[in-house]
């Protein structure tokens, strides 16, 4: 147990001093050098943690999706959920810029795609809870794709302050598309659960 505490500790620090890093420059001009001296560790441990600068991003990217997921009541309507992830991007919006000015938008979906995907199949899931119907499984995988596409290219243009609309009316949109969209789609194609 204090292991994993150990070593939890130390890609915390690790990530703390990217994150400081990142403020001060751009991501593809951070070393590894840069962040052991200033953590005061090894390159060694570094590479014990992570196989590269990129895994220790995509770890912070991992972290903060899973709190984002964790405080997060998939059980609760969209606007919350939405007004979540919309307030996460506001929150982080220089060091979400600086991932993407970097990595460009590609490179950012790849981080976060499988967390939005993850979130879609669990709403379908409580949707179809909700309303009594049972998708098919690849069907449910589509849908769950389909809109974390959509999704992240939303989240893209507010990062980028794309969206001449205010936050609330950006919530109120996504969530009424989502609402409707979802349980039509699960009314039309869902089983009649007993």
């Amino acid at each position: 147990m204090q292991y994993e505490v150990t070593s939890l500790n130390t890609k915390r620090l690790l990530a703390g001093s990217l994150r400081k890093f990142m403020r001060e420059k751009s991501f593809s001009k951070i070393t590894v050098s840069e962040i052991c001296l200033d953590c005061g560790v090894n390159r060694k441990t570094f590479y014990y943690h992570f196989e590269d600068i990129y895994a220790l991003l995509k770890w912070i990217l991992e972290q903060e999706a899973l709190k984002i997921f964790q405080d997060c009541d998939l059980h609760g309507d969209f606007k919350e959920i939405i007004l979540f992830v919309l307030d996460y991007i506001e929150t982080n919006r220089p060091f979400l810029n600086s991932i993407y000015d970097s990595l460009g938008y590609d490179g950012m979906r790849e981080f976060l795609h499988e967390d939005f995907i993850r979130l879609f199949s669990s709403i379908i899931a409580n949707l179809e809870k909700q309303e009594g119907y049972l998708l098919e499984p690849d069907l449910r995988q589509f849908l769950s794709q389909f809109y974390a596409s959509a999704l992240s290219g939303i989240f893209k243009d507010f990062l980028k302050a794309r969206h001449p609309v205010s936050h609330s009316e950006i919530q109120e949109r996504i969530s009424f598309t989502l609402e409707t969209s979802l349980i039509s789609l699960i009314r039309a194609k869902g089983k009649r659960v007993s």
